[in-house]
């Protein structure tokens, strides 16, 4: 999946997801009260961090990898639960204490949208925690993600704010009317979604393209401290049916702020510029690498 794909299916799945979400919501609680905007909240914020760990995690993994994909999703899906139960009661608990001031109300979608966005990330984190890795990896992709989140759920909320205006003054008086919360949840889904993967994007340090080879146009950040390449399911950059590829071919890793590319005794070798690889090398921004008959590559953002 390209970045720009990634973008696309985030806020639209966001979107999607807020539906979803606003219909649950409207199921099990009714009205305004601050346990019935929790529930809300806690629908919203479980959907659409079930629906963008699932984007996030087919981008990173195969198909095939689907205990990966559950593991990964599952906590995305707890953590922006209590994010939304937390966001949606602790908005409307100072929206009723301090004068319904819908500034509060925003605040409250703004804390979802941050613990959305954290949920994309903190599984990577743990999972370096438990591995005693480095821990920057997976800061870095919380942070972005907390960025992203907070900016989506600060747009969203206005949004649903104006969308709530708007409807108010077509249809006075009609304030059980569906259409004014259903718009709004949608806009906040589509800003969070947006703004999370926008974020991820533009914030990234460095990454991957496949110019040719298994999924060609695919490109991968590199999140984690040790980056593998080969055709075996594990491998983080997985590269299929090609039989001059190893199953661990190479390793991609970072070593005093730099990235270094290093072969696994491949057969076939691995290139960079047409160079084969012999020991640890160092890669720049815009070189190309060959494993088998797939080419790869590597971008790092300008320090």
């Amino acid at each position: 999946m390209s970045f720009r794909r990634f973008v696309y299916w985030c806020a639209i799945c966001g979107g999607w997801a807020a539906v979803v979400g606003w219909a649950l919501g409207r199921a099990l609680a009714q009205g305004d009260t601050l346990g019935g905007t929790g529930i809300k909240g806690m629908c919203l914020g479980m959907l659409i961090a079930l629906a963008l760990g699932l984007v996030d995690a087919l981008w990173i993994y195969a198909l095939r990898s689907s205990w990966r994909v559950v593991s990964r999703v599952a906590m995305c899906v707890g953590v922006g639960a209590i994010g939304g139960l937390v966001g949606g009661t602790i908005g409307q608990l100072l929206y009723d204490a301090f004068g319904n001031l819908m500034a509060f109300q925003i605040f409250g979608w703004v804390l979802t949208g941050l613990m959305v966005g954290l949920s994309i990330g903190c599984y990577d984190l743990l999972r370096s925690w438990v591995r005693e890795e480095e821990l920057q990896f997976g800061a870095r992709k919380v942070l972005r993600g907390v960025i992203g989140g907070a900016l989506g759920g600060l747009l969203g909320g206005l949004l649903d704010w104006r969308l709530g205006q708007g409807w108010a003054s077509l249809f006075p008086g009609k304030d059980d009317l569906w259409s004014p919360s259903l718009t709004g949840f949608i806009a906040l889904g589509l800003c969070i979604g947006l703004l999370i993967a926008v974020a991820q994007v533009v914030l990234k340090e460095a990454w991957l393209k496949v110019e040719a080879g298994f999924r060609k146009g695919r490109e991968l950040l590199i999140s984690k401290p040790v980056l593998s390449i080969g055709r075996a399911e594990s491998c983080d950059l997985g590269l299929f049916g090609d039989m001059m590829i190893e199953k661990l071919h190479a390793r991609i890793f970072q070593q005093d702020g730099r990235y270094l590319i290093a072969d696994n005794d491949s057969t076939h070798g691995t290139f960079v510029n047409d160079q084969r690889v012999l020991e640890p090398t160092l890669l720049r921004s815009g070189d190309l690498i060959r494993v088998g008959n797939a080419y790869v590559r590597f971008r790092e953002r300008k320090r």
